[in-house]
């Protein structure tokens, strides 16, 4: 299954009057990376979060935003100490009248003192919000994968139509590697023929062998079998239903190392030819799955 890495996903809700929207942004890596943003009094819940997005996520970087608004747009589990601000305040005056100063007090000043601002990260989190919020993740996540899934099917049918080309060459190659080790023969008796005046000389016996020994170094017929094996799985893993990002990659670099061979061995300029052709189809496949789950 071929599924892409890059999507968008996001989810609205209402619980006791507070509004909920979590927005989901993800991007291609090697591995699942998980950013969230969300209110302070969540932090204590951070872990349980990303399990929950682990659960439905196992490649590409995410950036979760969860963004919540109260009633009065106030902050869920922030409390402010007013008498301290109180005193802090008159502290700050008798400040100014030691030092003769007629600075005025401003709010950055009173901010300073972060003392000010309490509230329990992990406490303010009640049960029946967090099964919430996770639910709205869940939904979130859903979206997502939705949006990953449409832009797989494209990413699918383009790495598809080029793994076909490469096994439709690869049958091309092979018919022409054949004919080309007949006339190869040939060629090479007569070449000797002609450097080995004296036949009497010329051990005939000997001279089968180290022909069909150079045959067989020149012989890429089992480089093209293996390379129709790792085409009919390529097919397989990208239309099951397993994510098969990492699987298509192995079988990418297994590809490769086949027409690497063919080239390397082939005496053939045609056959040279079509080999660069395939290794650039396989190049773009490449890139493409850069992009897949």
């Amino acid at each position: 299954m071929i599924v892409s890495m890059t999507g968008f996903g996001k989810s609205e809700g209402t619980f006791e009057k507070k509004k909920y929207s979590i927005e989901i942004r993800s991007v291609n890596s090697r591995f699942c990376e998980i950013s969230f943003k969300y209110p302070r009094y969540l932090a204590g819940k951070d872990f349980e979060l990303k399990e929950v997005v682990r659960k439905k996520i196992t490649r590409g970087k995410l950036n979760i935003n969860l963004n919540i608004e109260g009633e009065n747009n106030s902050i869920p589990g922030l409390n402010i100490d007013e008498e301290q601000i109180k005193e802090y305040y008159l502290l700050l005056k008798k400040i100014n009248g030691i030092i003769n100063s007629d600075s005025e007090i401003k709010l950055e000043h009173i901010l300073s003192f972060s003392n000010l601002f309490t509230g329990d990260v992990n406490d303010d989190v009640k049960e029946p919000e967090f099964r919430f919020i996770c639910g709205l993740l869940n939904k979130a996540l859903d979206d997502l994968i939705k949006m990953k899934i449409k832009e797989g099917d494209s990413l699918k049918k383009d790495i598809l139509d080029r793994i076909k080309f490469i096994d439709k060459e690869s049958a091309v190659i092979a018919k022409m590697s054949k004919q080309k080790l007949s006339s190869e023969r040939e060629r090479i008796s007569e070449k000797v023929g002609s450097i080995v005046s004296d036949k009497k000389i010329l051990d005939e016996n000997r001279l089968e062998i180290e022909i069909i020994l150079l045959a067989e170094k020149i012989d890429i017929t089992e480089e093209v079998i293996r390379l129709k094996s790792h085409t009919k799985y390529f097919y397989e893993y990208a239309k099951s239903d397993e994510l098969a990002g990492r699987r298509l990659n192995f079988l990418i670099q297994e590809i490769n190392r086949e027409i690497n061979t063919i080239a390397s061995k082939s005496l053939d300029a045609g056959i040279s030819q079509k080999a660069s052709v395939l290794k650039e189809e396989l190049e773009k496949i490449r890139e493409q799955l850069q992009n897949v789950e």
